[in-house]
C-alpha cells in the first residue's frame, strides 16, 4: 500500500511512509465517490506527542510498561499491548 522512501533517521532506522495523509486521501476519495460531503483536518501527530523533555515520572512509567511487556512475553502471551487503565497496569488484547 505505502512505499517507504528508503531514507534513514538520525538513529539509523528506516523512515516509514506516513499513513496519515494516505488515509486522509483515501477517505476523501471514497466520500467523493459516494457523493457525500466530508471535511478532514489532518494534524501531524508528531507535534502533539510530547512537547516537553521527559522527567522522572516518565522514566518510571516506561520502566513499568517495559517490565509488564517482558512479563507477558515470558508468560507466552502474544497479540497484546500493555497499558495503564484507571491507574492500573493491564494487558489488553
Amino acid at each position: 500500500l505505502l512505499k517507504s522512501s528508503g531514507e534513514r533517521d538520525a538513529g539509523g532506522n528506516k523512515k516509514l511512509a506516513d499513513v496519515g495523509p494516505w488515509l486522509r486521501d483515501q477517505l476523501l476519495w471514497y466520500f467523493r465517490k459516494m457523493q457525500k460531503p466530508l471535511t478532514i483536518k489532518y494534524i501531524d501527530p508528531t507535534y502533539a506527542i510530547r512537547a516537553v523533555p521527559a522527567n522522572a515520572n516518565d522514566s518510571v512509567y516506561c520502566s513499568v510498561l517495559a517490565q509488564d511487556a517482558v512479563h507477558a512475553a515470558m508468560a507466552g502471551y502474544t497479540g497484546i499491548v500493555v497499558g495503564k487503565v484507571d491507574e492500573r497496569f493491564v494487558m489488553l488484547p
